[in-house]
């Protein structure tokens, strides 16, 4: 592990914790409902089903905080990014006391139902950090249950590194970028440090295509196989939407047995194990998902295949590709503030070029594909990432179309539902700049890299000041400070919150200049634009 990923790992931590403490108690995507189940299993056992499950204590802070939805399941942020709740000339917000000194038996009286039913593996662990805070108030125990998120995102970011290592073999320096592009992608940071289980998900599935790519570079292996399948079994107690790992996860398998034309004994063997275990897997977890109503994936039992060669089919694909490029690619880089707050249109703009300009060394490096006929274990990895990307979407794409045919329209996907494969996106963006990159900037591609982990790195930096801006008043620090430190735990009030941010930017500047050092001391050369 060398000095510069170190530094990347601790700066990552500590933007990543500014992103925790910025953001106000139930401003992630449903943090209020996933808190609710959580702090079911921290005080009942159990999440109740069929009636009210979510606490008095959680439903008044919810009032006060302007996060109670109506009955159009609206609050007072959705569509109005504008708003701001009223703050005191204090650190403590006007009604932070009310819910500091509720009785504990406000946290079992059930008043509403809102809490989340989903499968309960991450809510065991963040109940974990709720117990260890059990006598302390709700925000102390909602910023811990914060804090089980961030520590799923730093081994993810590990694993991402060795994604770099595996596909990139040949270098010392693209692993640290493609890590560094997942690190700092601000909307990541941000679904990464809620209460919410999305961060686990994206650990199992990022951990899911490491043991993808090992197999398909090392062959078929017991070991492998085994950890592939209990990965699986634990996404599947995460998230319903995991069961799309095993489409991703078989290609291996696929092809290995036609490289050795199905005749070799071992790859078939081991295969054949896999897919015992996977089924082993599947007749417990469709039960679980299908018979069990409260943990049901919507339109499961009913999918009707024939459907798909309709017409109309070819037409929702069209609809989907228009909004997915229109309103979910503008989520996958940040929308915020339930939904409301969009990023200034020049980021957009930046971003979209960047993409452009990655599609076209794509392009280069499918021609140096087909010209070489002859596949790198790169080449390989960088097939199979693109073919992972492309059935994720496409099994969201069939799902979305039968719920189409069920409900009368399209059930709406956040930017954040495609993180899984977060580390497969950023690497096959990155393969596609450095190919261009190679072409326009021959030996100085590397500096070129260099660029865009500053550009990450700024971006992220620039996306937190101008979501912090809409919940607070930016004009002092130290009115920012004030406002900031409201509805928060003693722990993170006032001068606490100074010294988060600015150890966070010095670390971020020092692993800049790091790594500036490591790339201009390192030569790296690759034969014929091949990685």
């Amino acid at each position: 592990m060398n000095k510069p990923f170190r530094l990347l790992i601790v700066a990552a931590f500590f933007n990543a914790l500014s992103w925790m403490i910025l953001i106000p108690v139930w401003q992630y995507p449903d943090e209020q409902a996933h808190f609710a189940q959580v702090q079911d299993l921290a005080e009942l056992g159990y999440v109740p089903t069929g009636s009210n499950n979510t606490s008095h204590e959680i439903a008044l802070s919810e009032n006060i905080l302007g996060t109670s939805r109506d009955v159009s399941g609206n609050n007072k942020f959705t569509y109005h990014p504008e708003y701001k709740i009223d703050y005191s000339n204090n650190l403590y917000g006007l009604y932070e006391s009310t819910l500091i000194n509720l009785p504990k038996s406000a946290r079992t009286t059930l008043v509403k139902y809102e809490s989340t039913q989903n499968p309960p593996l991450y809510y065991v662990w963040a109940s974990i950090f709720y117990r260890a805070f059990y006598k302390s108030d709700l925000f102390t125990r909602v910023y811990a249950a914060r804090l089980a998120s961030l520590l799923l995102f730093l081994p993810m970011i590990c694993i991402s590194f060795r994604i770099g290592h595996l596909i990139f073999s040949k270098s010392k320096i693209l692993p640290l970028v493609l890590t560094s592009f997942v690190a700092f992608k601000p909307m990541l940071v941000f679904a990464s440090t809620g209460v919410l289980p999305d961060p686990l998900t994206n650990l199992l599935f990022t951990m899911v295509v490491f043991l993808s790519l090992k197999l398909l570079f090392e062959g078929i292996k017991v070991s492998s196989s085994l950890a592939l399948s209990i990965i699986i079994f634990l996404g599947l107690l995460t998230r319903q939407q995991f069961l799309i790992a095993v489409v991703v996860a078989v290609a291996p398998f696929i092809y290995h047995l036609i490289k050795s034309n199905f005749f070799k004994k071992s790859v078939f063997w081991q295969t054949l194990l896999f897919l015992i275990l996977l089924l082993i897997i599947f007749k417990n977890q469709i039960y679980y998902f299908v018979a069990s109503s409260h943990f049901r994936i919507p339109e499961y039992s009913h999918f009707d295949f024939t459907l798909i060669f309709r017409k109309d089919f070819t037409d929702h694909l069209v609809q989907f590709a228009q909004k997915s490029i229109s309103q979910t690619l503008p989520w996958y880089w940040g929308i915020y503030k339930w939904l409301s707050l969009a990023l200034p249109h020049i980021f957009y703009r930046i971003i979209n070029r960047l993409i452009l300009l990655s599609a076209i060394g794509i392009i280069i490096k499918f021609v140096l594909i087909i010209k070489s006929k002859k596949l790198t274990k790169s080449d390989l990895a960088f097939l199979f990432l693109i073919y992972a990307s492309i059935i994720y979407v496409l099994i969201f794409a069939i799902w979305d179309y039968f719920f189409v045919l069920r409900h009368g329209f399209s059930f709406g996907f956040q930017g954040r539902y495609f993180f899984p494969l977060i580390t497969a996106h950023m690497t096959i963006i990155l393969v596609g700049l450095l190919q261009l990159f190679k072409l326009l900037f021959k030996s100085y591609d590397k500096y070129a890299l260099l660029l865009t982990v500053i550009l990450v790195i700024i971006f992220n930096n620039l996306s937190l000041f101008h979501v912090a801006s809409y919940y607070y008043d930016t004009s002092s620090i130290s009115t920012f400070i004030m406002q900031a430190s409201q509805y928060k735990p003693l722990l993170l009030k006032g001068n606490t919150i100074l010294i988060i941010l600015t150890i966070a930017i010095t670390l971020q500047m020092v692993f800049v200049f790091q790594f500036a050092k490591y790339v201009s001391k390192t030569y790296e050369g690759f034969k014929g634009n091949r990685l």
